[in-house]
């Protein structure tokens, strides 16, 4: 496994930094999503993180997996208080450009049809939505499968 090198960038108060899994990220994702398991969750040596805080207050979360070259996008969570104020996007460009960092070619999401605000922030940082394949989520709703070329 390769060693990722840390990002940091401060902005408007908010850090944006490649964060270790801990039980409170798993908490504040799981609050707002339902995700995987928490031991699935800690013990996968493929998933990593990025935290987003105010001082030392966790305000956002967003998981990807990173494996062969390849980054796909699992959850990214944002604290109500705190949303539309461009973190999910910060959070994005930090995964984009750890992608790069690490020779990955392509990163990948889905986002439901249904959550405009996601689908918006992943197309501003260049997201292409796949229209090839037709997916949907459990509760059957429209799965958009995004994808980046790096």
């Amino acid at each position: 496994m390769r060693y990722l090198r840390r990002f940091n960038e401060s902005s408007d108060n908010i850090e944006i930094v490649q964060c270790d899994k801990s039980r409170e990220s798993y908490d504040f994702v799981a609050k707002h999503l339902d995700i995987l398991d928490f031991d699935s969750y800690i013990n996968n040596e493929n998933l990593y993180q990025i935290c987003a805080y105010d001082n030392d207050k966790l305000v956002g979360v967003s998981i990807f997996r990173m494996k062969d070259g390849k980054i796909h996008m699992n959850y990214s969570s944002v604290d109500e208080t705190y949303r539309n104020q461009g973190i999910n996007k910060k959070m994005k460009l930090k995964i984009i450009e750890i992608g790069r960092e690490n020779g990955c070619t392509v990163i990948t999401s889905n986002v439901r049809q249904s959550n405009i605000s996601s689908l918006k922030s992943q197309q501003g940082v260049g997201f292409k939505v796949n229209d090839k394949v037709d997916l949907t989520y459990p509760d059957g709703e429209k799965k958009l499968p995004l994808y980046l070329h790096l």
